[in-house]
């Protein structure tokens, strides 16, 4: 493994890592909520800032291979997808006195940039779990709506029937296929045995409740009236 190419491909999530860091750092001593979210806002628009150059630049390596790769198209995504979550933390000076919200905004923004980047279902599952988690919690934030428990908690069961639907197919697959790898999801779409068939049902199931697909959206009137405007943007957006 080469450590260059490690800290070079993951500099965005790198960034994001040091942003939450420093808003745990800051929590811990007693500054101001401002000051947090300053710091995540400057975390996020450093590592959109790092993606987009990389994607410019033409990088494409993979420091962990079969696992994690980067490409411009990659890069281009993340950068991207984290100059969308700067104007969440910009709505969200207002609606939160800790620092509770951006260090789970930067937990989130780093599962969804390395679901960009997974070239297996295992570091797919590290992602979208990355990306989920904190998401409950900041639903759960905003507590002083009464409907928001109830919310958090429908979200949860739902969002943990997602995940045991993935990973039900991911094991299917490997099962029919004998890898993890994501190039065994078209070749189990193109089989006709019903074990890839169940597999390739599952997983894409399991997508549309995570992201509240109709019919899968049951959970997400709820969870989007409870959580405060900056979640709701956010979930509404960038986890989808």
């Amino acid at each position: 493994m080469n450590t260059t190419a490690v800290l070079t491909a993951m500099l965005p999530e790198h960034l994001l890592l040091v942003g939450l860091v420093l808003v745990i750092g800051l929590e811990i001593v007693g500054h101001s909520r401002r000051a947090a979210l300053a710091v995540a806002f400057v975390a996020v628009a450093a590592a959109a800032y790092a993606a987009a150059q990389l994607s410019l630049d033409g990088y494409a390596a993979a420091p962990f291979a079969g696992q994690f790769s980067v490409d411009r198209t990659t890069l281009l995504v993340k950068a991207m997808v984290l100059a969308f979550a700067l104007p969440v933390l910009v709505m969200a000076r207002d609606d939160f006195s800790g620092g509770e919200f951006p260090a789970l905004l930067l937990s989130s923004l780093y599962g969804v940039c390395l679901l960009q980047s997974a070239d297996s279902f295992a570091t797919v599952f590290l992602g979208l779990e990355l990306m989920s988690l904190p998401v409950y919690v900041l639903v759960l934030l905003a507590w002083r709506r009464p409907q928001s428990a109830e919310a958090a908690l429908k979200y949860l069961v739902l969002g943990g029937t997602a995940t045991a639907m993935f990973l039900m197919g991911a094991s299917l697959l490997y099962g029919g296929s004998a890898t993890l790898s994501i190039d065994a999801f078209p070749r189990a779409l193109a089989a006709g045995d019903g074990l890839s068939r169940a597999a390739v049902v599952l997983v894409v199931l399991a997508f549309f409740l995570k992201a509240a697909i109709v019919p899968f959206h049951a959970w997400a009137p709820d969870a989007y009236e409870a959580a405060s405007v900056p979640v709701t943007a956010y979930m509404a957006t960038i986890v989808k």
